[in-house]
C-alpha cells in the first residue's frame, strides 16, 4: 500500500502561515489548467474519433485504427504509467503523452495504413500515462494542500476531480460545433434513394460500403472539408500540451520529490493482481460483462451508429448536431444521477438505463431512419446518453463500493475490461452486418444486467438489507435501505 509521504518537511509546509491566497488561485489555477489542457484535446481526439467510421471508410481502415488504440491502451495500462511518471515526473508526463495524440491528428491529413497505424498505437501507448499522470498529480497536490491547511484531503480532492471532469466532459460539445459547422450539406447533396436507403441502418455493413464506394471525393466527405475538419482539430490538440507545458505549475511544488519512497506494483506485479483478482472474485466475474458492456455501447454508438443511422441515411453533415445533443445529455445526467439515486436507489437506476439501450437496439433492429423523420434520432440520441451516464459514472462507484481495499486490482480489471469491450466493438462492428452486432449487444446487455441482479441478491443475502451507493461529486455514499 503506498505511503503517504512526510509532507512536514517540505519547504511549503514549514509553516502553515504561509499558505497564501496567492498560493490558494494558484492551485486552483492548476486544476483549471488541467481541464482546459484535456479539454482541448480530447475536443480534437474524440470528435475525430467520431468520425472514423464517416471519414475513412475505405476498407474499414477508420475503425481498424480505433481497434488498434484500445488494445494498445491494455497493453499500455499495466507497464507504461509507473514508469513514464518516475522518469519524467507526472507535469512532463502530461506534455510528452498529450503531444503523442496530436500524431493521430495529424495523420488524417493522409490516412493510409502507413500513416494511421504507427500514431494509433503512439497514441495507445499513450493514453493510460496520460490519465495516470492526471490522477497522480490532482491527488498529490489535493493531499499536499489539505495536509497544509489541515483540511479533508478527500473533500479537496473530489473538488478537484469533479471541477476536471465538468470541463473536460465539454469536449462534445466544442467538438461538434465544429463538425456541424464544416459538414454543412453540399449543394448537390441528394436524399439516398430506397436501393441505397436498404442498405443503412441494421442492414449496414462497412466491407460493403468499401465495395460500392468510389473515389472519396465524389461518394465521401469531400477532401477539402477532411482537411479543414483535421486543421482545426490540430490546432485544438496541439493547444491542450502547450497550455499545461507553459501553465501548469511542476508537481515538484506540492512534494512530488516525496513519492520516490512509494514502492507501487510493478507491470508484471500489477498484471498478476489483475487476473489474480478475477480468478478469486465472484463478485469481479459477474460485474466484468457490465465492464465490458460499457465498452460495448460505447463503441458501437461512435462508430457503427453514426455511420449506419446518420451518415448513410440522412449525410454526414447531421452527425455533429445529434452528438451535441447525445453530449449534453451524458454530461447534465452525469451529474444529476447522484442526486437521483440518494432518492430512489442503484437498482431502479440500472434498471432504466438498461431499458432505454435495450428499447433503442430493438427499434432500430427494424428501423431505418430517413431525412423526414429524422427528429427521432435526437430522441435516440437522449436516450442513450442518459445510459451512458449511468454506466460510466455508476460502474466506477459500484466497483468501490464492492471492492473496498482493492482498488488497484479492482480499477484495473475495470480499465481492462472496458478497453476490451471498445475493441471487441470496432473489430465486430467492422466484420459483419449491423444487424447481427446489434442482437449480440441485446443478448450481452441482458447477460450482463444478470450477472448485477445477482451481485445485489448477493449482497442483500450477505448483509440482510440492501445498500444504496450513490456517486456525488466523486465521493462514495451509502444509504441503507433495510427491508
Amino acid at each position: 500500500m503506498n505511503k503517504t509521504p512526510d509532507l512536514e518537511s517540505s519547504p511549503l509546509v514549514e509553516d502553515r502561515n504561509t499558505w497564501t491566497k496567492n498560493d490558494e488561485l494558484h492551485m486552483w489555477k492548476n486544476v483549471g489548467v488541467i481541464g482546459l489542457g484535456f479539454m482541448f484535446l480530447f475536443t480534437a481526439f474524440q470528435n475525430m474519433a467520431a468520425l472514423q467510421s464517416s471519414l475513412n471508410p475505405s476498407a474499414g481502415i477508420g475503425v481498424y485504427t480505433l481497434a488498434i488504440i484500445y488494445a494498445t491502451i491494455i497493453l499500455s495500462c499495466f507497464f507504461l504509467p509507473t514508469f513514464f511518471i518516475k522518469t519524467l515526473k507526472a507535469k512532463r508526463a502530461l506534455v510528452v503523452c498529450q503531444a503523442m495524440y496530436t500524431l493521430y491528428i495529424a495523420a488524417q491529413f493522409y490516412p493510409k495504413w502507413g500513416t494511421l497505424i504507427p500514431s494509433s498505437i503512439l497514441l495507445g501507448l499513450a493514453a493510460a500515462p496520460m490519465w495516470s499522470a492526471k490522477c497522480t498529480y490532482l491527488s498529490q497536490m489535493g493531499t499536499y494542500v489539505a495536509k497544509v491547511k489541515g483540511t479533508s484531503p478527500e473533500v479537496l480532492i473530489n473538488r478537484f476531480f469533479g471541477i476536471f471532469f465538468c470541463m473536460f466532459q465539454t469536449w462534445g460539445i466544442w467538438g461538434n460545433i465544429v463538425t456541424a459547422t464544416v459538414l454543412a450539406p453540399k449543394d448537390d447533396w441528394t436524399e439516398p434513394n430506397a436501393a441505397e436507403l436498404a442498405k443503412c441502418g441494421a442492414n449496414f455493413k462497412v466491407a460493403q460500403e468499401s465495395d460500392d464506394g468510389g473515389d472519396d471525393d465524389e461518394e465521401g466527405v469531400p477532401k477539402h472539408q477532411v482537411y479543414m475538419l483535421a486543421g482545426i482539430y490540430l490546432v485544438f490538440a496541439i493547444i491542450g500540451p502547450t497550455i499545461i507545458f507553459f501553465l501548469l505549475d511542476p508537481l515538484s511544488k506540492y512534494g512530488e520529490d516525496e513519492r520516490k519512497e512509494q514502492k507501487g506494483k510493478s507491470g508484471l506485479q500489477l498484471l498478476f493482481a489483475t487476473f489474480s483478482h478475477f480468478a478469486k472474485n465472484k463478485y469481479q466475474m459477474l460485474i466484468m460483462p457490465l465492464t465490458i458492456w460499457s465498452g460495448l455501447e460505447q463503441g458501437w454508438f461512435g462508430a457503427s451508429f453514426t455511420a449506419a443511422y446518420i451518415t448513410c441515411p440522412i449525410g454526414v453533415h447531421n452527425i455533429g448536431y445529434i452528438i451535441i445533443v447525445y453530449a449534453s445529455t451524458d454530461a447534465i445526467f452525469s451529474f444529476l444521477f447522484g442526486w437521483i439515486l440518494k432518492r430512489i436507489g442503484r437498482i431502479p437506476v440500472f434498471t432504466m438505463a438498461a431499458i432505454f439501450n435495450m428499447a433503442v437496439m430493438i427499434i432500430l433492429l427494424k428501423w431505418t431512419p430517413t431525412v423526414q423523420h429524422k427528429g427521432f434520432l435526437y430522441l435516440f440520441a437522449v436516450l442513450w446518453g442518459m445510459g451512458d451516464a449511468v454506466w460510466q459514472t455508476q460502474i466506477n462507484a459500484f466497483y468501490g463500493v464492492i471492492f473496498p481495499g482493492q482498488e488497484e486490482p479492482a480499477f484495473s480489471n475495470y480499465r481492462l475490461w472496458e478497453s476490451l469491450g471498445f475493441l471487441a466493438s470496432y473489430l465486430i462492428g467492422n466484420n459483419v452486418q449491423l444487424s447481427v452486432f446489434m442482437y449480440i449487444l441485446v443478448v450481452w446487455l441482458a447477460v450482463s444486467f444478470v450477472g448485477y441482479v445477482i451481485i445485489e441478491f448477493m449482497e442483500y443475502q450477505r448483509t440482510g438489507h440492501f445498500s444504496i451507493y450513490f456517486c456525488n461529486g466523486g465521493k462514495t455514499v451509502s444509504v441503507e435501505q433495510n427491508e
